[in-house]
């Protein structure tokens, strides 16, 4: 572990639950347990030509993002950023990123390769799904030149086996359109001939298991709430981060600051949500916490491949039909459910949530919908406490990692937030 957090987690192996990150010591909330940068970082948008940045723009789907860091890029009446000299179609917030970018991630090659894709017009009606994995493949061939050691440490993480989803029949499809349009792989590639058919399948089914989505930004409506409608801007693979194992109820949870962190901003923060015990696994949630049970096992066994049988799916599998059947609020629009996102979709309704708290002796983990869970309408946000203090000593402010709401722990949730809890 990297910053401070080689000392806090211990890798280990877990009955029933393969490699899995636990306390080394006794964790406090609000603690930074990781800090992980990723070995790999790709564009979720299909390879169309993004609108040009606009300052009137109210919406954060039609914002464009520079084509490295992904931070959002500046008005059209900001100084302008710094377009791609090769193909002018890639732009970058700044000659500092477009420098770095064409010494890693965005090189001559990767360049010309995705030049020739969006031409060919050969993706033109697949799905948004195809779009991202070829960029996640070009990003991955570019990887083995410039960094074989990140490109190892990719291929021996976690995969999900291939049979148990569409990832072979989309490996056949990306593996022939590859081949027909990309040019030969960089010099010095350790694979002169291009990815087999058998690497993409592997490195299709890493991704699937190890993606984190990085979200577009949050944007307010009036009356403080939330616009539930967000994507995901783009994907990282990030190697560490990846040992973290799922439960309903995690005890620590991811920020990210893309578009406020000066440096490492595309970086994944991992904090407790609440002390923990030495010993104890360290567990994020793969998706919102306020999904329901149905909705929970369904997206873990779709997207990566396993029933929970965590505690709270242990006491919800056991509610009636009608507890369980409540109308989600909002849909997942980012189209392919790939990676460990935290947008707001299919959240627990409000009678939901009251039949948690109403059923204390039923639900004895009714407490953390109300203390760490945002409250703003439409957010669907975890609540962690602001790391602690130079002298240890614990904060008592809590930040949503999905909006970024400041309050006390303390506080009481207001008004237009216990309207989230209501139908």
């Amino acid at each position: 572990m990297a910053d401070g957090a080689a000392s806090l987690l211990n890798l280990a192996e877990i009955d029933g639950r393969g490699r899995a990150l636990v306390a080394a010591r006794p964790l406090r909330g609000g603690q930074i347990v990781l800090r992980d940068s990723p070995i790999l970082l790709y564009s979720a948008l299909p390879l169309t030509k993004p609108p040009p940045p606009s300052s009137s723009s109210s919406s954060s789907s039609a914002a464009c993002y520079c084509d490295h860091c992904f931070r959002i890029l500046p008005p059209s009446s900001s100084p302008p950023a710094a377009p791609c000299p090769a193909c002018g179609r890639h732009v970058f917030c700044g000659p500092g990123c477009l420098a770095a970018a064409a010494a890693t991630s965005h090189t001559p090659w990767v360049c010309q390769a995705l030049s020739r894709l969006v031409a060919s017009r050969l993706l033109d009606g697949q799905p948004v799904e195809r779009h991202v994995q070829a960029r996640f493949l070009i990003a991955a061939c570019n990887l083995a030149t410039v960094s074989p050691s990140n490109f190892q440490l990719l291929l021996s993480l976690q995969g999900r086996e291939a049979h148990a989803d569409d990832t072979v029949s989309a490996a056949r499809f990306l593996h022939s359109l590859l081949a027909s349009v990309c040019p030969p792989p960089p010099p010095g590639s350790p694979f002169p001939l291009g990815f087999s058919l058998e690497l993409i399948v592997a490195l299709l089914s890493k991704d699937k298991l190890n993606a984190f989505g990085l979200m577009e930004p949050v944007l307010s409506r009036g009356g403080g709430e939330v616009d539930g409608e967000r994507s995901v801007r783009a994907y990282g693979i990030y190697p560490r981060a990846s040992f973290f194992n799922h439960d309903c109820l995690p005890n620590a949870c991811r920020f990210d600051y893309v578009d406020s962190a000066s440096d490492g901003n595309a970086d994944i923060i991992v904090r407790m949500i609440h002390d923990v015990p030495q010993g104890r696994e360290i567990c994020l949630s793969y998706f919102p916490v306020n999904l329901n049970y149905a909705n929970r096992q369904r997206r873990l066994m779709e997207d990566y491949g396993f029933a929970c049988d965590c505690d709270r799916c242990k006491v919800e599998a056991n509610w009636s039909d009608d507890e369980n059947e409540h109308d989600d609020i909002g849909e997942d629009d980012d189209g392919d459910g790939e990676g460990m996102d935290e947008d707001a979709d299919e959240q627990m309704s409000g009678s939901e949530v009251g039949i948690a708290e109403e059923k204390e002796t039923d639900f004895p983990h009714a407490y953390f919908f109300v203390r760490y869970m945002c409250n703003r309408k439409n957010c669907g946000g975890t609540l962690a406490p602001l790391p602690p203090s130079s002298d240890d000593a614990p904060s008592d402010i809590m930040e949503c990692n999905v909006c970024g709401q400041l309050r006390r722990e303390d506080e009481e949730a207001e008004a237009d937030g216990e309207e989230d809890m209501d139908e």
